[in-house]
């Protein structure tokens, strides 16, 4: 029987989406806290307190190839896709975001590991160990420090200061200008990794590509 909770990971805000289709047994959270000495130059030693570091969370499921009653959902996405894709989200620069309904978790982070294996019995079931890391974003302080009169004026340093600030994780538009000699297979293979991929190159530019088998030097496509 299907849990009452779903399990997302989204990017691009909230355009791209998985679902988990099955929910894993447990899910680990390891909090703590830490102070971070940061040298600044003109400064000395400035100590930054931190009241919690960064939680890491780590759990362990599997993306099945067909749907079994235990599947939270059965149109499944095969699993050969869900791992391209959380690869791919892995090395972006933005963060994405993790949901459990019902306000367990919802917050965005890195991925900081996805181990991923393939066994023996069930072929195209995809077992996984993903792990996560909270993202924050950054900005820079400035601090002006106070010196008696007889001293020269006090430097001013710039400390990096966490603050909760609203995260963007949208990608930015990735585009492609065709050139002589251009195919949409040939396109996907160098900029997608697998000519395969034209299709979707197609779909995201069906406003431009009448045909599919013609384009033509000039044309600016968008890319997934």
């Amino acid at each position: 029987m299907a849990s009452k909770y779903q399990m997302w990971l989204t990017r691009n805000g909230g355009t791209e989406k998985i679902r988990f289709p099955v929910l894993p047994e447990s899910i680990t959270v390891k909090e703590g806290s830490t102070n971070r000495s940061v040298d600044i130059q003109g400064l000395g030693e400035v100590v930054i307190k931190q009241d919690v570091r960064a939680s890491n969370i780590s759990f362990s499921s599997y993306f099945p190839a067909v749907p079994f009653p235990g599947v939270q959902f059965e149109d499944l996405t095969p699993p050969d896709e869900l791992r391209r894709k959380i690869k791919a989200w892995r090395t972006d620069e933005k963060p994405v975001q993790f949901m459990i309904t019902g306000g367990f978790i919802n917050w965005f982070f890195t991925i900081e590991d996805f181990i991923c294996e393939e066994k023996g019995g069930d072929i195209g079931t995809l077992h996984y160990t993903l792990t996560l890391k909270s993202y924050q974003e950054i900005r820079a302080r400035q601090v002006t420090v106070v010196t008696p009169a007889h001293m020269a004026s006090a430097p001013v340093a710039m400390i990096p200061e966490p603050v909760p600030v609203r995260v963007d994780n949208r990608a930015p538009e990735k585009t492609y200008t065709v050139v002589k000699g251009d195919n949409l297979w040939n396109i996907a293979k160098n900029h997608l990794g697998d000519g395969n991929r034209y299709t979707e190159i197609y779909d995201l530019n069906k406003d431009i590509i009448k045909n599919p088998n013609l384009i033509y030097p000039g044309q600016v496509f968008k890319l997934p």
